[in-house]
């Protein structure tokens, strides 16, 4: 099963895929320059990264019943 770009935008998983990353790299350069990186900024990214692992766990799931879903008719 092939998913385009558009697709993937369509159901935000490019986006949250970005926002997770700029964040991510956000709290990384402040770390490495010494910056003081805020305690808000780490709870929210936390709560950014725990969605996202989240939602690609959910959406794996889904995919997986679907594929099993379909095995078993073809069985039939």
């Amino acid at each position: 099963m092939h998913t385009s770009f558009w697709d993937l935008f369509a159901e935000s998983v490019i986006i949250q895929g970005t926002v997770t990353l700029v964040l991510v790299v956000t709290l990384c350069v402040m770390f490495v320059t010494g910056r003081p990186v805020p305690d808000t900024l780490i709870g929210f990214a936390m709560l950014v990264l725990g969605f996202w692992f989240g939602t690609k766990s959910q959406r794996s799931i889904v995919m997986a019943t679907k594929a099993a879903a379909e095995a078993k008719l073809l069985k039939k």
